[in-house]
């Protein structure tokens, strides 16, 4: 169950009775539950959220299960999926095998048989990607992508650099010349200086909780985990 409440669920589902059934369920279950009545509002939520798990009705309007499923699949090839499907013929299973989903189930769906398959593929997808910060803070290891309080980040080459060093060290300082060998590799006969690095993690604590990023004077900047 640890693995669950570690996860935010995308539930994908147009039918209010079958919403009502199990979305109080799946709260109790997951760290945060976002729900979609039909697959552009789905799709959407999928870009704007930290979604790790995305559990779909296959017959939802504006944007079918399938085409939703292969949007997110042309984003991601890693999230999980767990289909919800009345139907179980060859051409949907043969969809369902090329899209990679985790698990697929034969609505009507049980709550046993539902928990049991997010429980196993939590258990994949817990750990694998994501590393969890001080302050509400997830660094997605997989797309590199810094969320807090579940809301994308979006950063600069440089500040994504800096960050991606910082999370690399684990909480032990980075000194000025690790910041900028990783940072302005690419520029080394560029004149840095230390005004440039000081300037780079100003401009990132502006869109960060201010203590994310921690200066040990005279050591280095370190993350807060």
């Amino acid at each position: 169950m640890k693995a669950l409440k570690n996860l935010n669920i995308l539930y994908v589902e147009d039918e209010e009775r079958i919403i009502e059934k199990y979305a109080y369920f799946l709260k109790e279950l997951c760290h945060t539950l976002y729900i979609a009545r039909d697959g552009e509002e789905a799709y959407k939520l999928y870009k704007e959220k930290k979604i790790h798990l995305v559990v779909m009705d296959f017959l939802i309007p504006k944007m079918n299960g399938m085409s939703l499923a292969k949007a997110i699949r042309a984003e991601d090839e890693n999230i999980a999926l767990i289909a919800l499907t009345a139907h179980s013929d060859r051409e949907i299973l043969l969809d369902i095998v090329s899209l990679s989903f985790s698990a697929y189930l034969i609505k009507p769906v049980g709550r046993v048989d539902l928990m049991n398959a997010l429980l196993k593929v939590a258990k994949k997808v817990e750990g694998v990607r994501n590393i969890t910060l001080a302050y509400d803070c997830v660094w997605d290891n997989k797309s590199k992508t810094l969320f807090c309080s579940d809301e994308s980040i979006i950063l600069t080459k440089r500040e994504l650099k800096l960050f991606e060093l910082l999370v690399t060290k684990a909480g032990i300082p980075c000194n000025e010349d690790e910041i900028f060998f990783y940072v302005w590799g690419d520029e080394i006969d560029r004149t840095i200086t230390n005004s440039s690095i000081r300037t780079l993690v100003k401009n990132l604590r502006k869109k960060i909780p201010k203590d994310l990023i921690k200066n040990q004077y005279g050591v280095g900047y370190k993350i807060e985990f």
